[in-house]
């Protein structure tokens, strides 16, 4: 019966030994998977001079982008400087004053393409109707006017005038 237990012993002792060598090459191993997925010091400035490095690139993109748009703002401006230069000539402004003037019929502009028998243009009447409700396509039913003329004339007389 001592022999028993002292082969028991023994088979105890070597599984025992056995299962610390393997659960130390285990510790080990997970702590080297460890080590190798945390970032290193030289990781970390790397990671943060890339950063930088982004942030500095954001930088000119944006400075470019605002450099672009001032540069379209200020030739935006220049047109429009000249469109007004160009709407205070005495000649668009008589052209304007003409086209919001009130009825406008074959003799005052009415071009020669355009149906035959067409009502004159009535700027009274039309703005009259737009003000009352009525659709563009009504307007133009009642006027006897397509529907283009009409939208022109309801457009010329919201066009602003410089005096």
């Amino acid at each position: 019966m001592a022999n028993g237990w002292f082969a028991f012993a023994v088979v105890a002792s070597i599984v025992l030994c056995v299962g610390f060598v393997l659960a130390g090459a285990i510790i080990r191993a997970a702590w080297a998977q460890r080590e190798r997925e945390s970032l290193t010091d030289f990781d970390l400035r790397a990671v943060e001079e890339s950063a930088f490095l982004l942030i500095e690139q954001l930088r000119s993109e944006a400075d470019r982008a605002i450099s672009e748009m001032d540069n379209r703002l200020s030739t935006l401006s220049d047109l429009l400087a000249r469109v007004d230069r160009k709407l205070d000539e005495p000649e668009v402004r008589d052209v304007i004053l003409e086209l919001s003037a009130g009825p406008v019929g074959m003799e005052a502009g009415r071009s020669s393409d355009s149906k035959p028998g067409a009502a004159p243009l009535d700027k009274n009447r039309i703005l009259e109707l737009a003000s009352s409700g009525m659709e563009c396509a009504d307007i133009a039913k009642a006027t006897g006017l397509d529907c283009a003329e009409v939208n022109l004339a309801l457009r010329i007389a919201k066009f602003p005038l410089r005096s």
